[in-house]
Protein backbone atom coordinates (compact mmCIF):
# COMPACT_ATOMS: atom_id res chain seq x y z
CA UNK A 1 0.00 0.00 0.00
CA UNK A 2 2.89 2.40 0.69
CA UNK A 3 4.36 3.27 -2.53
CA UNK A 4 8.13 2.01 -2.86
CA UNK A 5 9.73 3.99 -5.89
CA UNK A 6 8.72 7.35 -4.97
CA UNK A 7 12.06 9.46 -3.70
CA UNK A 8 13.22 10.70 -1.40
CA UNK A 9 12.67 8.85 2.25
CA UNK A 10 10.29 10.31 4.24
CA UNK A 11 11.40 12.09 7.52
CA UNK A 12 10.02 12.70 10.95
CA UNK A 13 10.37 16.40 10.86
CA UNK A 14 8.75 16.08 7.21
CA UNK A 15 5.65 14.66 8.88
CA UNK A 16 5.56 16.73 12.21
CA UNK A 17 5.71 19.89 9.56
CA UNK A 18 2.87 18.79 7.48
CA UNK A 19 0.34 18.31 10.73
CA UNK A 20 1.48 21.67 11.86
CA UNK A 21 1.00 23.13 8.59
CA UNK A 22 -2.31 21.46 8.42
CA UNK A 23 -3.69 22.76 11.53
CA UNK A 24 -2.70 26.06 10.92
CA UNK A 25 -4.32 25.64 7.36
CA UNK A 26 -7.89 24.94 9.72
CA UNK A 27 -7.65 27.27 12.16
CA UNK A 28 -6.98 30.21 9.51
CA UNK A 29 -9.92 28.76 7.29
CA UNK A 30 -7.71 28.37 4.05
CA UNK A 31 -9.82 25.36 2.86
CA UNK A 32 -7.75 24.58 -0.59
CA UNK A 33 -4.68 24.14 1.76
CA UNK A 34 -6.16 22.22 3.97
CA UNK A 35 -7.86 19.92 1.59
CA UNK A 36 -4.91 19.61 -0.25
CA UNK A 37 -3.25 17.50 3.11
CA UNK A 38 -6.32 14.25 2.24
CA UNK A 39 -5.75 11.78 -0.19
CA UNK A 40 -8.40 10.69 -2.47
CA UNK A 41 -8.63 7.23 -0.26
CA UNK A 42 -8.42 9.22 2.83
CA UNK A 43 -11.01 7.41 5.84
CA UNK A 44 -11.50 9.40 8.62
CA UNK A 45 -13.08 8.66 12.16
CA UNK A 46 -14.23 12.41 14.13
CA UNK A 47 -15.03 12.72 17.25
CA UNK A 48 -18.36 12.23 17.15
CA UNK A 49 -18.16 9.03 14.43
CA UNK A 50 -20.16 5.88 14.25
CA UNK A 51 -17.55 4.25 11.78
CA UNK A 52 -15.27 5.43 9.40
CA UNK A 53 -16.38 8.09 6.73
CA UNK A 54 -14.45 8.99 2.89
CA UNK A 55 -12.62 12.39 3.95
CA UNK A 56 -14.79 14.02 1.48
CA UNK A 57 -17.28 13.88 3.05
CA UNK A 58 -15.93 15.17 6.59
CA UNK A 59 -14.09 17.78 4.56
CA UNK A 60 -17.34 19.09 3.11
CA UNK A 61 -18.90 19.31 6.92
CA UNK A 62 -15.79 21.02 8.56
CA UNK A 63 -15.78 23.48 6.07
CA UNK A 64 -19.79 24.13 6.65
CA UNK A 65 -19.58 24.48 10.00
CA UNK A 66 -16.22 26.14 10.41
CA UNK A 67 -14.63 27.38 7.27
CA UNK A 68 -18.13 28.75 5.66
CA UNK A 69 -19.28 30.22 9.18
CA UNK A 70 -18.04 33.23 11.53
CA UNK A 71 -16.18 30.60 13.59
CA UNK A 72 -12.82 31.62 14.92
CA UNK A 73 -10.67 29.00 16.06
CA UNK A 74 -7.26 28.34 17.87
CA UNK A 75 -5.56 24.78 17.64
CA UNK A 76 -1.97 24.26 19.62
CA UNK A 77 -0.27 20.82 18.67
CA UNK A 78 1.34 19.06 20.98
CA UNK A 79 4.25 17.18 20.82
CA UNK A 80 3.89 14.79 18.15
CA UNK A 81 5.28 11.01 18.47
CA UNK A 82 5.97 9.99 14.77
CA UNK A 83 6.48 6.03 14.04
CA UNK A 84 7.83 5.55 10.21
CA UNK A 85 6.26 2.44 8.45
CA UNK A 86 8.18 2.49 5.61
CA UNK A 87 10.42 4.68 3.43
CA UNK A 88 6.83 6.58 2.41
CA UNK A 89 4.63 6.26 4.98
CA UNK A 90 4.39 6.96 8.48
CA UNK A 91 2.10 7.30 11.81
CA UNK A 92 1.72 10.08 14.15
CA UNK A 93 0.21 10.51 17.20
CA UNK A 94 -0.44 13.49 19.06
CA UNK A 95 -2.05 15.55 21.60
CA UNK A 96 -4.79 18.52 19.93
CA UNK A 97 -6.41 21.71 21.82
CA UNK A 98 -8.83 23.41 19.74
CA UNK A 99 -11.06 26.27 20.96
CA UNK A 100 -13.62 27.34 18.40
CA UNK A 101 -15.58 29.61 18.83
CA UNK A 102 -19.25 30.96 16.36
CA UNK A 103 -19.02 27.10 15.14
CA UNK A 104 -22.59 25.92 12.64
CA UNK A 105 -22.53 23.06 13.99
CA UNK A 106 -25.45 20.89 15.37
CA UNK A 107 -25.37 19.18 18.85
CA UNK A 108 -26.43 15.71 19.53
CA UNK A 109 -29.50 16.77 20.67
CA UNK A 110 -30.21 18.37 17.65
CA UNK A 111 -30.06 22.37 18.76
CA UNK A 112 -27.09 24.21 17.35
CA UNK A 113 -23.87 24.57 19.00
CA UNK A 114 -22.00 27.75 18.85
CA UNK A 115 -18.37 26.65 20.83
CA UNK A 116 -16.32 23.27 20.92
CA UNK A 117 -13.75 23.13 23.45
CA UNK A 118 -11.24 19.86 23.22
CA UNK A 119 -8.30 20.14 25.81
CA UNK A 120 -7.11 17.03 25.11
CA UNK A 121 -7.95 15.37 21.86
CA UNK A 122 -6.16 12.43 21.09
CA UNK A 123 -5.42 12.38 16.93
CA UNK A 124 -3.65 9.72 14.99
CA UNK A 125 -2.64 10.50 11.46
CA UNK A 126 -1.01 8.02 9.04
CA UNK A 127 0.46 9.82 6.19
CA UNK A 128 2.14 8.39 2.27
CA UNK A 129 3.69 10.57 -0.19
CA UNK A 130 1.90 10.50 -3.44
CA UNK A 131 3.08 9.93 -6.47
CA UNK A 132 3.69 13.36 -7.26
CA UNK A 133 6.35 13.65 -4.21
CA UNK A 134 3.23 15.39 -2.00
CA UNK A 135 2.50 13.89 1.88
CA UNK A 136 -1.14 12.91 2.04
CA UNK A 137 -3.26 12.01 4.89
CA UNK A 138 -4.73 8.40 4.10
CA UNK A 139 -6.52 7.51 7.42
CA UNK A 140 -7.50 10.08 10.26
CA UNK A 141 -8.41 9.23 14.00
CA UNK A 142 -9.68 12.20 16.31
CA UNK A 143 -11.21 11.15 19.89
CA UNK A 144 -12.25 13.12 23.14
CA UNK A 145 -12.21 12.32 26.58
CA UNK A 146 -15.29 12.07 28.24
CA UNK A 147 -15.78 15.43 29.53
CA UNK A 148 -13.77 17.33 27.13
Amino acid sequence: MCPVNVPPTLSTGEVEAAIRTFWKSFAAKKADQWQSFYSEIALVFGTASKRPEPARLIMLRRQREYMASSATMRVEVGNIDVEMLGPNCAVAGYILKLHAEQVAKASASGSRKSEEHMENARVTHVFMRSDDGSLRIVHEHISAPVGD
